[in-house]
C-alpha cells in the first residue's frame, strides 16, 4: 500500500520530498511544544537553551522549506525571549549590598582628621555630560529609528518610572545622612547622584540595546564606572557614597521596568529577531566562550600601615608612629579571555585602581592633606572554568604580572587650610605580583554574560599594600 505507514502511537513518517506533510506535522510538534514550554518553563536557561534542542532541526530544513523556520523563530524563540523580558532582572543586585558595607567599615576612615583639597564645584556639571551619556545614547539611537526592546511610549514609561526611582531614594538618602564630602564644600556627599544616574543610564541603554551587540552593553558600563573615577578624582565624593549610588542606579533600573511590565504586559515589548547564528553563538556557550570583559569594582587592602616601612620624611618631620590610612579602592579595567579548551583559558588582564588616603599623625598639631593613591596591574590568568549550571559558569584561575604605584607626597595643612611644606614622600615602585581567584559567569543572552570576579594578589620585595583583595562584576562579550 502506497502512502504513509506507521503504526498507532507513532508519530507519521512522510515519503521523502512530501515538503508539505512535513510542515503539517512540525506545526504540530511545535504548538504542543510551545504549549509545555509556557507550562513548565521557570527558569532563564530552560528559556535561553530550549531552542538548542531544535537547532539542528531548523538549520537542516531552513534551506528546504522557510516556512518550518519561520515557525520556529516566530512562535518559538522570540515569544520566548520577549516573556522572558519580563522577568525581574537581578543583575547588578550584589551592589548596594556593597555599598552599604562599605559604609560600615568606611565610617571610621570618612571622619579621620585630614580634608581633601577642594577640586572646582562638589556638583562639576561637567561629569554630569559623562554621567548621562548612556542615557542620551538611547535615546539618540532611537530617534534615529533603531529598534529598541521597548515601543516609545512603553520606553518612556519605564525610563521616567527608573529616573523618579533613582532620584527619589538617592536624595533621601542625601538629606537623610547628611555625610560631608572629601573637600568639606557640603554635607550631601552620601549618595553620590552622578554614580546613580549613570548606572541608570547604562542599565537602560543594556536592557534596549543590549540585544544589537555587547559592546553597547560594555560601553554603557565603561562610561558609569569612569563617572565614579571622575567623582572620587574630584575629590566629591567617598569610596562608599560611589558604590552605593552606582547599586540604586541599577536595582532601580531593574525594578522600573519590572513593574513597566507588570502594569502593560507584553504590549509595547518587540520580538527581536534571532538566527542560526545567533544559536550557534548561545550554543558555544558550553564551547570555548572566549570574549571580552569589563571589569569594575573594589580593591581593598589592610588599611593601617605603618609609613616607616615603605615611606621617606621629608627634613624636620618624625615618623614615629604615624600610620597610612587607606579606604577600599575603585579599580577598573579589561580582560581579554582564550579558551585552549572547553575549560582552560588564558586572559591578558589591565587595571587601574584608586585609593584615597590619610596620614594619622601622633602630634595633634600636625594635620596632612588627604591624597590619592594610584595603582596599575597588569596581569596574565590562566584558569580551569566548569558549568556549575547550564547558564552559570565557575572557575578557579592563578595570575601573576607586575603592579606601578605613583609616587605620592603629603603636606602639612597649613594656616587658613592652605597647602603646607611636604611631610613625607612615598616613592613610585614597579614591583612582581601574584596571585589566585576565581571567576564566575551567568549567560544573559546569546554573546554576552555578567558576572563577577573574586582575586587575591601579592606584591612582591615591598610592603606598600603588599596583600590586594579585588571584589569586581564583570560584562563579558563572547566572541
Amino acid at each position: 500500500m502506497g502512502g504513509l505507514q506507521y503504526h498507532r502511537g507513532e508519530t507519521p513518517v512522510p515519503p521523502r520530498g512530501n515538503s508539505s506533510f512535513t510542515t503539517v506535522v512540525l506545526e504540530s510538534r511545535l504548538r504542543g511544544l510551545k504549549t509545555e514550554l509556557h507550562r513548565k518553563t521557570t527558569t532563564r536557561m530552560k528559556k535561553l537553551l530550549f531552542p538548542l534542542l531544535l537547532f539542528s532541526l531548523a538549520t537542516a530544513v531552513k534551506g528546504q522549506d522557510s516556512l518550518v523556520y519561520s515557525i520556529i523563530k516566530e512562535a518559538i524563540l522570540e515569544d520566548s525571549l520577549a516573556r522572558e523580558e519580563m522577568r525581574f532582572n537581578r543583575d547588578g543586585i550584589l551592589m548596594p549590598v556593597r555599598g552599604l558595607i562599605q559604609t560600615f567599615t568606611h565610617r571610621d576612615f570618612n571622619n579621620l582628621p585630614g580634608p581633601f583639597r577642594e577640586s572646582g564645584s562638589a556638583t562639576r556639571w561637567g561629569d554630569y555630560g559623562l554621567a548621562l551619556s548612556p542615557l542620551a545614547a538611547t535615546w539618540i539611537m532611537k530617534a534615529c529609528g533603531v529598534k529598541s526592546r521597548s515601543t516609545t511610549r512603553r520606553m518612556l514609561t519605564s525610563n521616567a518610572m527608573a529616573v523618579g526611582l533613582t532620584v527619589g531614594v538617592t536624595q533621601l538618602l542625601k538629606s537623610t545622612v547628611s555625610e560631608t564630602r572629601p573637600d568639606g564644600t557640603s554635607t550631601s556627599s552620601f549618595p553620590s547622584m552622578h554614580a546613580s544616574l549613570a548606572f541608570m543610564g547604562a542599565t537602560i541603554l543594556s536592557r534596549e540595546y543590549g540585544h544589537i551587540s555587547p559592546w553597547i552593553t560594555i560601553g554603557g558600563y565603561t562610561a558609569a564606572t569612569g563617572t565614579q573615577m571622575l567623582r572620587i578624582g574630584h575629590n566629591a565624593h567617598w569610596m562608599n557614597d560611589i558604590a552605593m549610588g552606582a547599586g540604586i542606579g541599577v536595582v532601580s533600573t531593574h525594578l522600573a521596568y519590572f513593574l513597566t511590565d507588570r502594569l502593560i504586559g507584553d504590549k509595547g515589548i518587540r520580538r527581536m529577531p534571532f538566527s542560526p547564528s545567533e544559536l550557534a553563538q548561545l550554543q558555544a556557550w558550553n564551547h570555548r566562550p572566549s570574549g571580552f570583559r569589563l571589569i569594575s569594582g573594589t580593591e581593598t587592602n589592610g588599611r593601617s600601615l605603618d609609613v616607616t616601612d615603605f615611606a621617606e620624611a621629608e627634613a624636620g618631620f618624625d615618623m614615629t608612629g604615624v600610620t597610612l590610612r587607606s579606604s577600599a579602592s575603585i579599580t577598573a579595567g579589561f580582560e581579554a579571555e582564550w579558551f585552549l579548551t572547553d575549560n582552560i583559558c588564558l586572559s591578558a588582564i589591565g587595571r587601574s585602581t584608586m585609593s584615597q588616603a590619610k596620614l594619622q599623625i601622633p602630634d595633634n598639631n600636625i594635620t596632612a592633606w588627604g591624597e590619592q593613591i594610584h595603582i596599575y596591574h597588569g596581569n596574565i590568568s590562566a584558569g580551569w572554568i566548569l558549568p556549575l549550571t547550564k547558564e552559570v559558569h565557575i572557575g578557579a584561575r592563578t595570575l601573576w604580572g607586575v603592579r606601578y604605584n605613583e609616587g605620592v607626597t603629603f603636606r602639612r595643612v597649613a594656616e587658613g587650610m592652605q597647602l603646607g611644606e611636604p611631610l613625607l614622600n612615598i616613592k613610585s615602585q614597579l614591583r612582581p605580583e601574584g596571585g589566585v581567584g576565581i571567576i564566575i559567569d551567568m549567560l544573559q543572552s546569546h554573546n554576552q554574560a555578567v558576572g563577577f570576579t573574586i582575586d587575591y594578589l601579592h606584591t612582591f620585595n615591598t610592603r606598600f599594600m603588599a596583600n590586594r583583595w579585588v571584589i569586581a562584576s564583570s560584562w563579558k562579550a563572547m566572541f
